[in-house]
């Protein structure tokens, strides 16, 4: 019986719910009064007045100032300046050492006879390259080469991959001067 109570209750209850849930809602003073109130008084008043654009004179046609060379005139005096700034452009290339260029990695490993000897076959091969062996503990690295541009780094790998397979090319800061001599040294096609 006690269940037959409880769900009688529950049933009443979910019926109010319901019904008060479908019923309509009024608040006060909403739709149902019409709110009428002259605001006209409070609002701005602007007056406009349409510009009238002006009639732009239509300017005389001048004939283009010619230069006519003068007798006080001294263009020497600007090719001077002219001078005097290309040498300081030409000193201030002159006292850079170091571009960003390429040079040709050939051996990296553990052991110094092996890079020794990667060393010596650039010394003989090619004695226009500068071999550089650097040593990071337990690392032995042989580069080889200042190359300014890839295309030449490329022409000198195909031959190095000969003797070391495992040769790649690596970006490095390398010196200006030994790179111009290598350039100067190989045999490019003339166009």
């Amino acid at each position: 019986m006690n269940f037959y109570k409880v769900f009688r209750y529950s049933l009443a209850l979910s019926i109010f719910l319901g019904l008060s849930a479908c019923a309509r809602k009024t608040t006060p003073g909403s739709a149902a009064e019409s709110f009428e109130k002259n605001l006209a008084s409070v609002r701005p008043h602007y007056s406009y007045v349409e510009p009238v654009p002006e009639k732009k004179q239509q300017p005389e046609k001048k004939e283009p100032v010619r230069y006519r060379p003068s007798p006080d005139d001294k263009p020497l005096y600007i090719n001077r300046q002219l001078e005097a700034v290309l040498d300081t452009m030409a000193q201030q290339n002159k006292a850079i050492r170091y571009i960003s260029g390429f040079r040709i990695q050939l051996y990296v490993g553990n052991i110094r006879q092996e890079a020794d000897a990667a060393k010596a076959f650039v010394y003989q091969s090619f004695s226009e390259l500068a071999p550089y062996v650097s040593y990071s503990q337990p690392t032995y690295r042989v580069k080889a080469g200042d190359f300014m541009y890839r295309t030449d780094a490329d022409n000198y790998l195909a031959q190095i991959r000969q003797q070391y397979p495992a040769a790649v090319i690596l970006p490095e800061r390398v010196e200006i001067k030994k790179g111009l001599q290598i350039r100067a040294s190989t045999d490019f096609p003339k166009y």
